[in-house]
């Protein structure tokens, strides 16, 4: 019987490294990468001496799975870190049932059988270790996974992206605005302030932004870094194109972003892109 080692360990870190990291993601845990890995080449290398060490000697069938089935619970406590017992008892089901799969898989896909003679199994796939072709799986799989949830929650975030048009003294000017739940800003009187970012400001307001001429007030502002002050000033009307309507917030009050807004113009209140009583009086549909 020839043994590769270099392929028995390669195939060993790969199929521990991808079982592992389905355990963890099964039971929701936090699945550090290179504590995976590390733990995957621990098994990889414990795994390759067992097996060696099995081609020249032979233990109890009773000790033999204690051993391997002692090191399989061992290895998802080692992969993460998890604050109940109960959490890891069920990973190491889950990493257990995943290597009887496993298993499985390699029985279906990889055995020969020869006529007379009893079934192969090997464990390489056109020189490749199959352990190395299951990583690949479930990496793929996983990766499909964020994608997908990156593209829903990319959809999520157009779908409260509206045009827009602000007009101040016989200006008019188009912007891109984000409808935020989280902008609670007022003026002192009550209005809900639209943020803009200071690009969108310089546009609009021009010359008339330095020469005293756009009365504004400040309102406070809470941010992660502390307290601050922004300038809210007033615009005749702004125009929110949304659901089939334009929504028009007359003497629209705006804010200027300390900060760059990034690919939005806009954080606009919520209440601006909604039904409401302040939007319903200019409101015409389109």
């Amino acid at each position: 019987m020839t043994v590769y080692v270099d392929l028995l360990f390669l195939n060993n870190f790969c199929a521990d490294g991808a079982l592992l990291y389905c355990a963890v993601k099964t039971v929701k845990g936090e699945a550090k990468l290179w504590r995976i890995a590390l733990t995957a080449l621990f098994g990889a290398v414990l795994g390759t001496g067992y097996s060696i060490f099995g081609l020249y000697y032979t233990l109890p069938a009773a000790l033999d799975i204690f051993i391997k089935y002692g090191v399989a619970a061992l290895l998802p406590l080692l992969a993460a870190k998890f604050k109940k017992k109960r959490t890891y008892v069920l990973c190491s089901l889950a990493f257990v049932g995943y290597m009887f799969a496993f298993a499985g898989m390699l029985t279906a896909l990889f055995a020969r059988g020869e006529a007379g003679g009893e079934g192969d199994l090997t464990y390489t796939y056109q020189t490749l270790p199959s352990g190395l072709l299951v990583l690949g799986a479930v990496a793929f799989s996983f990766g499909a996974v964020k994608l997908v949830r990156a593209l829903s929650k990319r959809r999520s975030v157009v779908a409260l992206v509206y045009p827009c048009k602000l007009y101040f003294r016989g200006k008019e000017i188009s912007a891109k605005g984000f409808a935020d739940t989280g902008n609670r800003l007022a003026t002192s009187s009550g209005k809900p302030v639209a943020v803009a970012d200071r690009a969108l400001v310089y546009r609009l307001l021009e010359d008339s932004l330095f020469t005293g001429n756009t009365p504004f007030e400040k309102i406070g502002v809470r941010t992660v870094n502390g307290n601050s002050e922004m300038k809210v000033f007033f615009i005749e009307k702004m125009e929110i194109y949304c659901a089939g309507r334009v929504n028009i917030i007359e003497n629209a009050a705006v804010g200027v972003s300390a900060e760059r807004l990034g690919e939005y113009d806009l954080i606009l209140p919520h209440s601006f892109t909604e039904e409401g009583e302040e939007g319903k009086e200019g409101e015409k549909g389109i």
